[in-house]
């Protein structure tokens, strides 16, 4: 009885580790103007656009870790008036600064995860889906140009932190229940 004891201690164990929100991200930043003209539009954004996915959670490889990295996007953005009309002021379109961040995760191995071509490639894939992003919108399409996107160094997640304990996938419920029910039977 003691070896399923271990045995279920030890799936437990393996279950529950290495988990990442791969390929997952959460919009940490989204405001107009500077100083104080800054506008945080972030109270806007859907909410489920400013936290990770459960979907999104898989356990990465043998040879993986999980990293997360941050991606910061800026942008010229057409002042609007409230029926969507650019306002002008002396004749010429009035524009601001855009910002939005974001948090992001994968799973990666050492050597990608500190790979400068991977760390390009991937900011240029974030800057191109931002820009077609703002293409689909057909409030946005005409007013955000000029936008440019610039990633952080990827950083290796802390175990099991990078995924939240209820997003966490159901092999590492079964494994911490069947401890449980082994601890009940036994005691």
């Amino acid at each position: 009885m003691l070896k399923f004891v271990v045995l279920c201690a030890l799936f437990t164990a393996a279950t529950a580790t290495n988990q990442c929100y791969n390929g997952g991200a959460k919009m940490t930043a989204f405001s107009t103007g500077t100083g104080d003209k800054k506008v945080d539009l972030l109270s806007i954004v859907p909410a489920a656009e400013k936290e990770y996915q459960k979907t999104d959670v898989k356990t990465c490889a043998a040879k993986e870790a999980c990293f997360e990295y941050t991606v910061t996007a800026t942008a010229t953005v057409v002042v609007t008036d409230d029926k969507g009309v650019p306002v002008k002021t002396d004749g010429k379109t009035t524009t601001t600064n855009g910002d939005m961040g974001f948090v992001t995760q994968a799973c990666m191995s050492d050597a990608t995860a500190e790979s400068e071509a991977v760390k390009e490639a991937t900011c240029t894939a974030w800057q191109k889906g931002i820009e077609e992003g703002f293409k689909a919108e057909a409030m946005m399409k005409d007013i955000v140009s000029n936008i440019k996107a610039t990633c952080g160094k990827p950083k290796k997640c802390d175990g099991d932190k990078c995924v939240a304990e209820a997003h966490r996938s159901n092999a590492a419920t079964f494994g911490f229940s069947a401890l449980l029910l082994t601890l009940v039977y036994l005691f």
